[in-house]
């Protein structure tokens, strides 16, 4: 049973923020929980002129200066709030470590984070928050980019259509529960999607195969009926989802067929790596990257 009480939402005073707090607003109301919102102060230490050899230390804030951080923090959520509550805090130090830290300590049922939607390069090279903290963060993440168009506000009900992406491993699996808990609760689409990586024809379990083309369509078969004992087996995700099975890059075949079927939410696992190395092939990465509607990243 997935349990969402208490939701962790860090605030910049962006549009992207205020994106996450009508997310984070959602799923308090939905699951009965409460919202802590975190604004980090980043530490600053004034530029030193090139002829001057002495460091200027940093700036420190006063108590003064904090509480003000809490009062712009509290009307800037409260704007959103429907009744959720919803309490402030305000810490100094690396954006990053202390999501990660009062995440931990609070403890946090999930971060609610809105991302800086980037195009070319500096997307590519975002090395951001958002992706330090989908690695390092204790429990699940969603991400939610601004949303475009005329209609650029979220929308009061949590979700409609729901795709998760399975790769059949612990974290995946995880991740399906918590897609099905919340199709249950807003009454939404649920499908589930797994893809099927090409092979090359070099590979000994494809020797003996006439073509790629037919390799592929016996893979897919194959994968369509583990999907569906999989999904079968457990009977917790309600009414059984629509099943999806593709080959190709995962996450451009996320990509699509959330777009064909204008998903509002993907759900998807994320696999543990060494700390500290980038994350840049990993499909959650540039699925987070790249899609138009809210991401769900849950660890094993």
């Amino acid at each position: 049973m997935i349990t969402i009480k208490r939701i962790l939402c860090p605030i910049d005073f962006s549009e992207y923020s205020r994106q996450a707090i009508d997310r984070a607003v959602a799923l308090a109301g939905e699951y009965s929980g409460s919202i802590t919102a975190l604004h980090v102060v980043t530490q600053v230490v004034p530029p030193r002129p090139p002829d001057l050899a002495v460091l200027y230390p940093p700036i420190v804030y006063t108590a003064e200066d904090l509480e003000q951080f809490r009062t712009h923090t509290r009307q800037f959520v409260e704007r959103e709030n429907n009744g959720a509550p919803i309490d402030v805090v305000v810490v100094v130090g690396n954006v990053a470590s202390e999501i990660v830290r009062v995440a931990e300590e609070l403890p946090a049922d999930m971060i609610v984070i809105g991302t800086h939607g980037r195009s070319g390069f500096d997307r590519l090279m975002m090395g951001s928050v958002t992706e330090r903290i989908l690695r390092r963060a204790p429990c699940p993440v969603l991400t939610v980019p601004r949303r475009h168009g005329p209609d650029r506000a979220y929308a009061q009900r949590l979700f409609t259509r729901i795709l998760s992406a399975t790769d059949f491993s612990a974290s995946s699996l995880r991740a399906l529960l918590y897609a099905a808990s919340f199709a249950e609760r807003a009454n939404a689409e649920l499908s589930v999607i797994h893809v099927l990586e090409s092979v090359p024809m070099l590979e000994p379990v494809v020797i003996g195969i006439s073509g790629q083309q037919e390799y592929r369509q016996l893979a897919e078969a194959a994968h369509r009926e583990r999907l569906h004992e999989v999904l079968v087996a457990h009977p917790e995700l309600g009414r059984q989802p629509v099943e999806i099975v593709s080959s190709g890059k995962p996450y451009r075949e996320i990509l699509r067929v959330a777009t064909e079927q204008q998903s509002d939410l993907i759900v998807m696992g994320v696999h543990g790596g060494p700390p500290g190395l980038p994350a840049f092939g990993s499909t959650v990465n540039h699925v987070v990257r790249q899609a138009t509607c809210p991401i769900l990243s849950v660890r094993a």
